[in-house]
């Protein structure tokens, strides 16, 4: 389908065209296509891409291509049906030689890069439930492109690591090289150009193409629907411990994500019976996997962490060496901690409580024992029943050596 603003700039040359190839002279024509698709990344790089038609005569013409100031013009790419590119020169628009080879309609595809050109982030309305949360995205962006963009297709790139930015610098050559050097960016790019999947897992990233073409208007930020998901999710209370020793116990929701594709980073409002609570991150959360949101403190869970006792006993000891004894000191310290959880909920729930102990302790005797234990931590995991009192006891020891001779 011929694209009109294409058109209309081509066919008031198409006199020239002609007259010029027949006295054999090479005709230069301006070509300003209209933008068809553009492609969002996270760090501000927009990639775009034109295209229109026109019918054209055999033989050699040139044409003058015209980009925004903002394009990178080391990666600017034009092809052309039916044509080979016999030079391409780069000043303020790149100037393109070609060889048509049949007469008629030939197609036009323009695609180039332009950094920080645009910015989106996803935002969030999350509404718990009481076995689910609705979560509510939106895409939000803005065009720094330099033009109003109009009927566009677009797409947003989620999930670019900050370790694939070195492959951001090579790709402006690699599509100039039509990717004859193939590399996750380049891949990557060429996908998000030629819309082959128009969305889908690339390496790391993924490509959301939202339904419909969209006007983006320069500089002023826009939000248009992601996705909207019900999804399961299990609510856990935690408790540092070692950190708060008073509490309080925080409230956290793990919902799941089951789309096909990953929930990007962003803020998220989150709201309990339509009223809202607070305003919290939401994590990169692929596909399958689950997102750890924390509501806040609660109430509903009264714990605390006391010292139940401590002792400290001394022995000296004689220590034999070969042709001479040591005598040492030996410090043992014993630590008995008592960790009281208080249930005033009217409903079961999960409470995960840890604590640190020091590197060289060693654990005497842990009441109920840990589901999760390191060098310097103890992790508990507890199913309460509604208003149920309980507690975890635990002791452990820390021996330290000191030598009593004297120096010679």
């Amino acid at each position: 389908m011929k694209l009109f603003a294409a058109i209309l700039m081509l066919l008031l040359c198409a006199p020239a065209l002609a007259s010029d190839e027949e006295s054999g002279v090479e005709a230069t024509t301006a070509i300003t296509l209209p933008v068809d698709c553009v492609t969002i990344y996270p760090d501000g790089l927009m990639a775009v891409k034109r295209t229109g038609s026109l019918d054209v005569t055999e033989g050699v013409h040139k044409f003058v291509i015209n980009v925004p100031e903002k394009a990178e013009q080391s990666s600017v790419l034009l092809s052309v049906s039916n044509a080979t590119s016999e030079r391409v020169v780069y000043d303020a628009n790149p100037v393109y030689t070609l060889n048509i080879s049949a007469p008629g309609s030939q197609s036009f595809d323009l695609s180039y890069l332009m950094y920080d050109a645009a910015d989106w982030t996803a935002a969030y309305d999350l509404h718990l439930l009481n076995d689910s949360v609705l979560v509510k995205a939106n895409a939000v962006l803005s065009n720094r492109g330099g033009e109003d963009l109009k009927n566009v297709r677009l797409k947003l790139v989620a999930g670019l690591p900050m370790g694939a930015q070195p492959y951001l610098a090579k790709a402006a050559p690699q599509i100039n090289q039509r990717y004859a050097e193939a590399s996750p960016m380049a891949a990557v790019m060429d996908n998000a150009m030629e819309g082959a999947p128009a969305s889908g897992e690339l390496e790391t990233l993924y490509i959301f193409e939202l339904d419909g073409r969209k006007d983006l208007v320069m500089d002023k930020k826009i939000g248009f629907p992601l996705f909207e998901e019900e999804s399961p999710l299990v609510r856990i209370y935690t408790w540092d411990a070692s950190s708060q020793a008073e509490g309080p116990a925080k409230e956290e929701i793990r919902a799941n994500n089951t789309l096909t594709s990953p929930w990007p980073s962003g803020k998220a409002l989150l709201y309990r019976n339509d009223e809202y609570v607070s305003t919290i991150e939401m994590p990169y959360t692929p596909a399958g996997t689950n997102a750890s949101l924390v509501v806040g403190p609660s109430a509903d869970l009264k714990v605390e962490r006391k010292l139940f006792d401590y002792n400290k006993t001394e022995n000296i000891r004689e220590i034999g060496t070969g042709a001479r004894n040591h005598t040492v000191k030996e410090t043992t310290e014993t630590w008995t901690y008592y960790l009281k959880i208080k249930s005033n909920l009217d409903r079961a729930a999960s409470l995960e409580v840890t604590d640190t102990v020091p590197q060289e302790a060693v654990i005497v005797s842990v009441k109920p024992k840990p589901a999760e234990s390191t060098a310097t931590s103890l992790k508990w995991k507890l199913q309460l029943m509604p208003r149920q009192k309980t507690a975890i006891n635990y002791t452990y020891q820390v021996t330290t050596t000191e030598s009593l001779d004297s120096a010679y």
